[in-house]
């Protein structure tokens, strides 16, 4: 299912810990593991950016003490990445895995979603590659990949640990029957534990929802326990994961507009805002 697992590196703890659950993934799937370190050009432009007539069209450029700051961050980048993408390459070798590595400098987001075109999941931390965590993912690298890959996003957020239970929230929507996909293959694959969970937030009734998601897991041989519970989405997930022991959340991408989820929160932004836990948002590739 995941043949190829792309992991953007910064070198941040962050972006280590989403390197060692992708490398986990790999070996169990057997998957090759593509890694990006990104030279993020808005940092190496800064000093330039800051000059007074920056923006101005008849000046003759970048000042030169200004300009030789902005190389000396390109130069440290490329160390620093170098170094990342080698320490990258000897972990996954290690561990059995195949690897291809690659420099880019540019857009953090818009090379990180370049990328995930051509592989079947990007896992990143929670924090780093582009920018820390503030709150709900607007703005930052870590929504856009989320908002726009192509493919599935495992949000990290501490070192992986035996995926022994998984839990799927499943409301029925397509991208819903995309994590239940998934989530049946990872279960059947180690002969996990699924909890199936469905919430009913009173405005839509989800208990058709609820059954089919059984129904398809009875289809592929596996005893998945099912949950219809009632209450606020994203508390109901969070509540579950904790009083059952979950190791990952599976959960569909993004059903609302950007600007309504930017307005009435996004269960997806809740969970993975508040979860302890690795989250994967699950969307197919067009």
């Amino acid at each position: 299912m995941f043949d190829r697992i792309l992991i953007p590196i910064d070198d941040s703890s962050e972006s280590w810990v989403a390197a060692h659950h992708a490398i986990a993934i790999a070996e169990e799937e057997g998957s090759k593991l593509i890694g990006l370190y990104i030279a993020d050009e808005k940092i190496i432009l800064a000093p330039c950016m800051t000059a007074p007539d920056f923006m101005d069209p008849l000046s003759p450029g970048c000042d030169p003490v200004l300009l030789e700051q902005s190389e000396q961050l390109r130069k440290q980048f490329r160390e620093r990445g170098e170094k990342a993408l080698r320490d990258l390459r000897q972990q996954a070798v290690s561990a059995g895995v195949e690897v291809e590595t690659y420099f880019e400098s540019g857009i953090v987001s818009e090379i990180i979603l370049e990328y995930a075109n051509d592989v079947d999941l990007v896992v990143m931390g929670r924090r780093g590659v582009g920018g820390r965590w503030s709150g709900p993912l607007f703005g930052s690298t870590f929504e856009a990949v989320v908002r726009h890959a192509p493919c599935p996003v495992l949000a990290t957020v501490s070192d992986p640990r035996p995926l022994n239970t998984l839990l799927v929230a499943y409301d029925g929507s397509d991208r819903a029957k995309e994590a239940l996909d998934i989530a049946l293959h990872l279960a059947l694959k180690k002969d996990r534990r699924l909890i199936l969970l469905t919430v009913d937030d009173g405005k839509n009734d989800r208990a058709a929802a609820s059954f089919e998601a059984a129904a398809k897991a009875r289809e592929q041989g596996l005893a998945a326990e099912r949950r219809l519970v009632k209450g606020h989405v994203a508390e109901q997930i969070l509540k579950t994961a904790e009083e059952e022991d979950v190791d990952m959340i599976l959960i569909g991408a993004y059903g609302h507009s950007r600007f309504l989820a930017a307005i009435l929160g996004s269960t997806v932004d809740d969970v993975v805002h508040q979860s302890t836990l690795p989250v994967m948002i699950c969307q197919r590739k067009q």
